[in-house]
């Protein structure tokens, strides 16, 4: 704001200041001059129109003023002295002020777009020894032998025989949160010592330095860890091992200083040193291993702590199966399919403890690797494709009612799974109308057995299942489709945990539950399609209704 000037007598040389006056008020005139001096007149009307500057219509007395740079504000001056409360409300009333209308029930509501999901889609183009997707890294391989190529649209990983050799490969990108992967893998023979790993894992470190401090320890350094006496126990896998030493499973058994992590191992040379990365303190694991092609050991594991790793019946690897594994809303499940045409899977195991937090970067990592003793032969693992996506989970609550307790259990209709649909209806039709059979209902009562049970030895339907449980464990009811029934050896169709001190009601709604074959059931103490844990006498009682 421009202040007035008070006009002052000529100096010895005779200058003045000179002012103009403007509503009262004196004001310095200011003229522009050129850098040799000369005096630079104010625009006119028609040089200010003709110039860059764009101005239309009538010069206003401001714009005029501007021309000659006597631009003067005519606002009274703010208050001066010591801050009051009447002083602040004057400045606030000089500040330029702003609002916004808060939205009622009838304001119209804004667009949005959802966020495209993240995801990754490898596969293989290429023809020749050595070559990689780019979106895949090699960290480093173990000992000879191992070798890649892509052919044929697939990565080829052989596996040579040489004991403890082990490739290592992973994603570019890292993901997190609910995520789904689906990966296809075939494998031309399943035998001993040979390992082969899909498996989401954090990434402690790479190119590690290590020391062997005898056949049991290694100590790797890693500058400011960050791990205390807290973590003795937990786990994460040493591998892409630069020189002597045994790629595997490694147990933090001590923090000797900040910079240093003793692992428990087995075994190892009595001396040795090299490089190797730390990976998979939190992770989600994909196992091929062991000499049954219809095997998969799938497992997790949380800040360094997992569970005992579950065996899952999955489709053959050796003509091929996509394995697709999901993690969403604290759970990791497993389903597969094989490589033919079609788009159904079938689920085959989950785990809902030690999953990695949705916050943890993982990067998806390929390895296969030899046992401490030699592979007879040498194993070609073809990889097909692996496609990773992340995505948003969206919880449902069903008819916005949620279960309060297990002593309160809602009625479940089976909705999704496999059933047979073969066989006949036996009905009455008399005058015209339809009278199905009468069910009726067999009731179990456990003895301390599997309790292996022929409902019906021919096809049937299910049209409910009620199943109380009084032991302070979950306890599983297995049906079969089958006309005679081995518990650990026939394979169920359905699975059904009954939760500790509860029960559980399945109805079959209209049209039941139909069994081609035959319907019996198992009750066991765990959930794998094998087990054969015994529950104990008289703890459970089962009501299967069918016809």
């Amino acid at each position: 704001m421009a202040d007035s000037f008070v006009q002052v007598p000529p100096d010895s040389t005779g200058k003045q200041i000179a002012t103009n006056d403007v509503a009262g008020k004196q004001y310095q005139v200011v003229n522009l001059a050129n850098s040799a001096g000369a005096e630079l007149n104010p625009l006119t009307d028609t040089e200010l129109r003709a110039s860059p500057i764009s101005v239309t219509g009538p010069l206003t007395d401001m714009e005029l003023r501007a021309t000659a740079l006597e631009v003067s504000m005519t606002t009274a001056p703010l208050p001066t002295g010591a801050a009051t409360e009447t002083t602040l409300g004057e400045i606030n009333d000089k500040l330029p002020t702003a609002s916004a209308d808060m939205p009622t029930d009838n304001t119209p509501a804004i667009a949005v777009r959802q966020a495209p999901q993240k995801y990754i889609d490898c596969s293989y183009s290429q023809v020749g020894s050595g070559l990689l997707a780019p979106e895949l890294v090699q960290i480093g391989s173990t000992g000879t032998g191992m070798a890649l190529s892509q052919a044929a649209g697939n990565l080829v990983i052989t596996t040579g025989t040489t004991v403890n050799a082990e490739i290592v490969l992973r994603s570019a990108e890292t993901f997190n949160g609910a995520l789904t992967l689906k990966a296809a893998t075939t494998l031309s023979q399943r035998i001993a010592n040979n390992n082969f790993y899909v498996e989401l894992v954090d990434v402690i470190g790479d190119g590690l330095a290590y020391n062997i401090v005898n056949t049991t320890t290694v100590d790797v350094t890693k500058t400011a860890h960050g791990y205390t006496a807290q973590s003795v126990g937990q786990r994460m896998d040493l591998c892409a091992l630069s020189s002597v030493g045994v790629p595997m499973e490694g147990v933090i058994a001590s923090i000797p200083d900040a910079n240093t992590i003793r692992f428990t191992v087995a075994g190892y040379p009595a001396s040795g040193s090299g490089t190797l990365s730390l990976t998979g303190w939190n992770k989600i694991e994909l196992l091929y291993t062991g000499t049954t092609a219809t095997n998969l050991s799938f497992n997790t594991r949380r800040k360094g702590w997992q569970n005992t790793a579950a065996t899952a019946t999955i489709s053959t690897t050796a003509s091929g199966h996509i394995a697709s594994m999901n993690v969403d809303n604290g759970i990791a499940s497993l389903a597969d399919k094989t490589l033919v045409a079609g788009i159904a899977l079938t689920n085959r195991t989950a785990w809902d403890t030690n999953i990695p937090r949705s916050d943890e970067s993982l990067f998806l990592q390929l390895r296969a690797k030899n046992g401490t003793v030699a592979p007879a032969t040498t194993t070609t693992w073809t990889q097909g494709m692996w496609r990773i996506e992340d995505f948003i989970a969206t919880q449902v609550d069903i008819v916005a009612t949620r279960q309060q307790s297990l002593n309160n259990s809602l009625p479940v209709t089976l909705i999704g799974g496999t059933t047979t649909v073969t066989g006949t209806v036996t009905a009455t039709v008399t005058g015209g109308t339809t009278s199905p059979v009468t069910p009726a209902t067999t009731l179990t009562n456990s003895a301390a057995t599997t309790n292996g049970t022929v409902i019906k030895a021919s096809a049937g339907t299910i049209w409910s299942i009620v199943a109380s449980n009084i032991n302070a464990a979950v306890r599983y009811l297995k049906i079969y489709n089958s006309s005679t029934v081995t518990v650990g050896t026939t394979t169920p169709a359905l699975t059904f945990a009954i939760p500790a001190g509860g029960f559980i009601n399945i109805t079959g709604g209209v049209n039941g539950f139909r069994f081609g074959t035959g319907i019996c059931i198992g009750i066991t103490t765990g959930a794998a399609d094998g087990d054969t844990g015994a529950v104990a006498a008289n703890e459970i009682k089962v009501a299967t209704t069918f016809n």
